[in-house]
């Protein structure tokens, strides 16, 4: 299983202006450093909770249907939140297409098989793709605590100067834990 990003997002969820304000820098000097540290402190928080911030659309590749997709008939996607399933396909050896849309739904950040519809068998050397929208939307919807915990960790970082933070500050550890997507 691979997962793919096929549209990144235009911006993150905290801007350089809104990071420069926190971590009250009012020069240019050091805005790459800020910018650098500032996609990593995303990465830190977004590994953290299990959850992408701003929206993207993401490709899950299979060379076979997953386990509780066979048996439960649905299985969580992940990165959540997910907004929109856009496509499930199956890709034979040679790159020819199935689209498998109307068989499947989804349902709370869960991708299920429709009543009645059965999952195709993935031929030797294909896989099956599934494309789906990941993100709590533009940067204005990520909401403000986790906003918070990327700035938290950008300070820490900062602090460092770009040394390795090895794990999330305490400060940061109580949003982490509170919003941080559990995996059964």
């Amino acid at each position: 299983m691979t997962t793919t990003v096929i549209t990144p997002p235009d911006e993150g969820p905290v801007s350089l202006q809104e990071a420069k304000s926190y971590l009250r820098l009012g020069h240019d000097g050091e805005d790459a450093l800020v910018s650098s540290l500032l996609a990593s402190a995303v990465s830190v928080v977004e590994e953290a909770v299990g959850l992408s911030l701003v929206a993207r659309t993401l490709r899950r590749s299979f060379n076979d249907w997953p386990r509780e997709l066979l048996w439960q008939r649905d299985m969580r996607l992940r990165p959540g939140p997910i907004t929109a399933l856009l496509a499930v396909r199956v890709v034979d050896g040679s790159g020819d297409e199935t689209l498998l849309a109307e068989r499947f739904r989804l349902e709370d950040g869960r991708l299920n098989v429709s009543r009645g519809s059965g999952l195709p068998v993935i031929p030797e050397g294909g896989r099956a793709e599934i494309d789906f929208v990941s993100g709590f939307g533009a940067p204005a919807d990520v909401p403000g605590d986790l906003k918070l915990a990327v700035q938290v960790v950008l300070e820490a970082a900062y602090t460092r100067r770009g040394e390795d933070v090895p794990s999330i500050p305490e400060s940061a550890a109580a949003i982490v834990s509170a919003r941080r997507e559990v995996r059964l």
